[in-house]
């Protein structure tokens, strides 16, 4: 953004979370929206029915499953949010949709793509130490201990609106999310498929039906990987 903004305008902010709780507020929303349900999910898959976290096949067979359905709520959940009405300081009531489309012919169109403008090298930025920090979501102790929950390394306890020491963060946030491998030829999954369905309702959007899946999955799995010839794929389940 600053290549192709220009820098000194604010386009992104460096330094600690307290600075970007807009955002957090989202993420607050989006973890009670949907992303706890699922979280708590797999927290009991793991606990309770032999879901290891750092076998791939594991991996593999939770995306198979359920990859689908959770796409499915994060696109409802968006559209909800895109629609609910928020409280416009000096302005009218709108939704964010409606905020994007009227911004059109009151602003101009917007994107990373079109012509940047000339930065204002007149606009005084204050104090940088508090530039982007949202008061109001800072004083919201929901808020704040989420944020706290999910970025502890970045915390200061004697002094949480303490300004960078350095105009860039030691370490960027990053998750690498390789799509694991499947263990089974493409018959091998029609077969659980297949299977699947006679057994599970794999439609259902209920929690503990989908529990019942995973099992019924997992143990599909574990007979047809220990067929002879599968053998070797056997400690790709067991983990």
């Amino acid at each position: 953004m600053e290549e192709y903004r220009g820098s000194g305008r604010g386009s992104y902010i460096w330094g600690r979370s307290v600075h970007n709780t807009r955002i957090e507020r989202l993420w607050y929303d989006v973890t009670h929206g949907f992303g706890q349900k699922w979280k708590n999910f797999f927290t009991d898959l793991e606990t309770n029915h032999r879901l290891s976290p750092n076998n791939p096949a594991h991996i593999w067979l939770l995306h198979h499953l359920f990859l689908g359905a959770i796409n499915q709520d994060a696109a409802e959940w968006v559209h909800m949010w895109n629609n609910h009405v928020l409280q416009v300081k000096d302005g009218p009531n709108r939704s964010p949709r409606d905020m994007f489309f009227f911004s059109f012919p009151e602003d101009g169109a917007r994107g990373l793509f079109d012509q940047p403008p000339e930065p204002d090298l007149s606009e005084e930025v204050g104090d940088i130490s508090q530039y982007g920090v949202d008061w109001e979501a800072a004083d919201n102790n929901a808020i704040m201990e989420h944020m706290l929950d999910n970025n502890e390394d970045e915390w200061q306890a004697d002094n949480p609106f303490a300004p960078s020491t350095s105009a860039q963060p030691g370490q960027l946030s990053q998750v690498v999310c390789d799509a694991p491998g499947c263990p089974l030829s493409p018959f091998e999954v029609q077969e659980l498929n297949i299977r699947l369905v006679a057994t599970e309702d794999t439609a259902s959007r209920v929690m503990a039906v989908r529990r019942k899946v995973w099992i019924t999955a997992y143990e599909l799995c574990e007979e047809i990987m220990g067929r002879p010839g599968c053998n070797m794929w056997m400690n790709s389940v067991h983990g």
